[in-house]
Formats: structure tokens, sequence, C-alpha cells
């Protein structure tokens, strides 16, 4: 159902497309099996799902520039989670309610339809906060047959349904239907004050359940009373064998050598109860409802490299669980560039993984879809005793290699002075960009070293190198980096010791 604000947005998009195709297209680091902005800007993954066989991804979009400001909910569709065909974008800002922004959300497949539901966004001029003033988060939703033509959208909570010790920075609605309910989860940001009075908000989530996805009702808030960050967004609840999950992002925990070492943290713990909370002790403290349950104690991030951000996990009608984030991080421009913003387009989406829960955490493994690909094995351009050394340009890249058994390990991507080196030793895998000088290396845009560990030791790893990204599985995705890397085609070396081996499409 389309309007006049709805169809001049649309066409604006399609205007920049195709004034920028030509540069965006022969930009040298368009990825091949990542979901890409066609132009302009991209970040969260939003409504993930899988209709009559088809998967749908949606993402944050915003075509009109490449440094963000959302805008519209992007959208293409595959057949295997690897080829993808872009569609032209499904929502806009054309409703009073979402006239600042069409924020992130996620998607309900029942009685064949698609339910899309998202947080319209609006900020007030003027001299706000913005956290506690001025700005107006409202939870909507639209529906569609087809994943591409949308319903009205019908508006289901404003401020005035959520608790009062809730600021204005609720947000990404998750909603799922369990036992004959629906539920919706929303990321939050809750007023809170330190022991001396300081003010030292918490982050949290709100629950709320619904018998017809249109009257909701708060079922759960849920703020530890440890605090951790100061405001949680895009959470998911699902179940991963017999356990309940919360995925959820964190703002605000302080940064440690090996731990948290974004600006922002994506991660999960999990649940006390598999009964959505209803076991968890709660208590009244000043207004605000808290829960003794300590999310830190369980929490484990889901990547340790430069770029990870706002994971949206979705069951597809085999039943797998499969999660996909952005590859990237908000708020990171002094930190570290995306050189790819010359040409046009800035930030892609991750590979799919699969979730499987084992010996206590979550394994993220690329879905199978991936290894049934024409892979071919790649053969050095330069061999001598201690190293093997291949030019892969214009191929998608696997280094594989198992057995290693806590030994030491080293792969360059890239050159000795313009290069990634990824190292293992031990328990310990560390992704370092700095050069032979111990600066920054150019391809890394400003990115230096991450590091991170498994339960024991590194016993086998998978490198999977798509243009300008790169993601490590270690250990069968019990540890997972995921970094961009901007090497110039004539750079793109592979430099290793000749233990591992080297498949390319």
């Amino acid at each position: 159902m389309e309007n006049k604000i709805q169809i001049n947005r649309f066409r604006q998009e399609r205007e920049k497309l195709k004034k920028m195709a030509r540069t965006v297209n022969n930009c040298p680091f368009r990825t091949r099996y990542h979901i890409m902005p066609p132009v302009g800007w991209l970040n969260d993954p939003n409504g993930l799902c899988q209709l009559r066989g088809v998967y749908h991804a949606y993402f944050q979009y915003s075509p009109l520039s490449v440094h963000g400001g959302g805008g519209y909910w992007g959208h293409c569709v595959s057949k295997d989670l690897l080829h993808w065909e872009y569609k032209e974008p499904v929502l806009t800002t054309d409703t009073p309610e979402d006239a600042g922004g069409v924020y992130s959300g996620s998607a309900l497949i029942e009685s064949d339809r698609m339910y899309l539901f998202y947080t319209g966004n609006v900020k007030l001029p003027g001299d706000y906060d913005y956290i506690d003033s001025g700005r107006i988060p409202t939870q909507i939703l639209t529906e569609s047959d087809d994943g591409q033509h949308m319903s009205g959208k019908i508006k289901l909570l404003g401020m005035d349904d959520y608790p009062e010790n809730i600021t204005q920075h609720v947000r990404d609605p998750k909603v799922w239907k369990e036992s004959g309910k629906y539920y919706m989860v929303l990321g939050a940001r809750a007023r809170a004050w330190d022991a001396a009075g300081r003010r030292s908000d918490k982050g949290g989530i709100l629950i709320y359940d619904s018998d017809n996805r249109e009257k909701w009702s708060l079922y759960r808030e849920i703020v530890p009373e440890q605090k951790f960050g100061y405001m949680w967004e895009c959470p998911d609840i699902f179940s991963l064998d017999e356990r309940r999950i919360l995925s959820f992002c964190p703002q605000g925990l302080p940064s440690e050598p090996e731990k948290y070492q974004n600006l922002y943290q994506s991660g999960y713990s999990v649940l006390p109860s598999p009964d959505l909370c209803n076991e968890y002790s709660s208590r009244q403290n000043n207004g605000t409802a808290e829960c003794a349950w300590n999310p830190e104690e369980t929490f484990q991030e889901w990547d340790m490299g430069f770029d990870f951000y706002a994971p949206q996990s979705f069951e597809d009608e085999e039943g797998r669980r499969i999660l996909i984030g952005w590859a990237g991080v908000p708020d990171t421009e002094k930190a570290h560039r995306n050189l790819s913003v010359e040409n046009g387009w800035q930030h892609c989406l991750t590979l799919p993984t699969e979730l499987v829960y084992h010996s206590g955490k979550i394994f993220r493994r690329p879905v199978r879809e991936l290894e049934e690909l024409p892979w071919k094995e790649m053969y050095p351009d330069a061999a001598d005793d201690v190293s093997r050394k291949y030019h892969w340009e214009d191929q998608t890249v696997e280094i594989r290699e198992g057995e290693i058994a806590g030994g030491e390990r080293e792969y360059l991507i890239g050159q000795e002075d313009n290069g990634l080196t990824i190292r293992v030793s031990g328990d310990r895998v560390e992704l370092n960009f700095l050069n032979r000088d111990g600066k920054p290396s150019v391809c890394g845009g400003g990115r230096t070293v991450r590091t991170g560990r498994v339960e024991e030791q590194v016993e086998d790893i998978l490198v999977i190198i798509d243009s300008s990204i790169a993601e490590v599985f270690v250990n069968g995705g019990e540890t997972v980096f995921t970094t961009r890397i901007y090497l110039d085609k004539q750079e793109r070396q592979l430099v290793t010791d000749g233990r591992c081996r080297i498949l390319v499409i």
C-alpha cells in the first residue's frame, strides 16, 4: 500500500543507485557471498526468515548517504544463503511514527504469511538529551504475502506502554510464537543511580505477550541488579538444545586486554530458566524492576574480531538456527575506517552461520551450503624451505588446517608491510594488522590487534576470505573473528608454512 511519501522515497533510492552503479560495481572490495548495500550504507540485519523455501534478508539501508542515517529497509532473497538477489526496499519513513527512521526489527512467519515488526523512530528538533526527552520510539507491524509488497502499518506500542523507569531508548523488537502465545523482546535503557546518587543507567530488556499479534501487554521487565552496560540493543531470545538463550548487544562495558575489545559488544547469556524468566527473583528498587540474575556470569562474546555487531537469528524450514551479523560496529569512525567509502558504499553482513550448543557454549559454524560450492585446491606461486606464497586476486579463499594441537602457526594475508597476520599458539589466536614498524597497515583502515582464546588448545582453523572480509573459525566455531580487510588486487597474497590447505573458488 504505497503513499506519495513512500513513492518519492523509493524513487530517490532508484535514482541514487542508477547514478552510482558503475562506481560501486567497479569497486575492488565488492564481495561475492556477503550481503552488501547496492549503494550507500548498510548496518543491522533485520527480518531474517524463510518463506516458501526462499530466504529473505532485510537490512538497515541508507542509499542516499555512505555514512548512514537510516530511512529504508533494504531487501534481498536467496535459495542457498550465499547467492543473493537484491530487490527494491520494502520500508521507508512515510508515517508520523517512523518519520525519523525505520529502525531494526524481525520477521514472524505464520500460515504462509510474513509479519514484520520494527521500531519507528522520531527525534524532535530542539534542545533535548534524546535519552529522557526528545525521542519517540514506536513498535510497528506490517505484513506481506511475498516479502516484497507490504500492508499498511499498525502501531503496537508507544511510550505510554513502557514502564515508567525506562528511558526513551526502547527498540529492536524480536517476535516469536510459543505455546499458542506471541512474545516480543525489546532492548531498553533503564534509569538508575549508583550508591553516590549519580545517574548510572542500566541496560535491560522488556518482554511483551499477545494473543493476536496486535494487542500487547508487558509480560516481564528484566534489568539485572548488577549493571552490565547502560543499554542493550538487538535482543534475541531462542532455545537451543533445551536451553533458553538471550543474545544481546550491551553498550558501555569497560574494555579489557582480551575481552570487550570493541567499542560495543555482541554476545549471549544462557538464561537460568527455560520458561521466560518466571523463576527469577525480582524486587523493586527505586521504582526499577530488577532481577538477581547476573548476565555477566554466562556472557560469551559472539565474535572476537574488529567488525561484528547486531546479530539476529532465525530458524529455517529445516530447523537450523541460523545467525547473521553486521560486519561492523557503530560509532567507530575515529578508531578505524572502511576504504570502500571512496567508491560509494560501506559495510556488509557476515556469512550465515549455524548455531550448535556443545560443551556449555554455542559454536558458530558456516552453513553447510558453503562447503557445497565447487572449491578447488590452490597451489603456491612460489615456495622455499619455510613458506608458500599464493596470489588470489579475484577468488574467494579458504585456509584450512587441522591437527594443530596447540602448536604455533602464522598466516599472512597481504604483504609484510601491508597485511593481516593471524597467529596461533596454544589456546590463543591473534589478528594483527600492525606492520614491521608497529604501525597499522593501510589495508586495515586503522585496525590494530584483536585476540581471543579457546577453552583448551587450538586444534583446527578455517579462514574464509571474500574480497574485503575475512572470517576466522577456530575449533569448529568455538571462537570466531570477523574483520574487514582492504587489499588492492595486486597485493592479494597469502603466505603460509605449507601445512595448511588453500582452496579457492
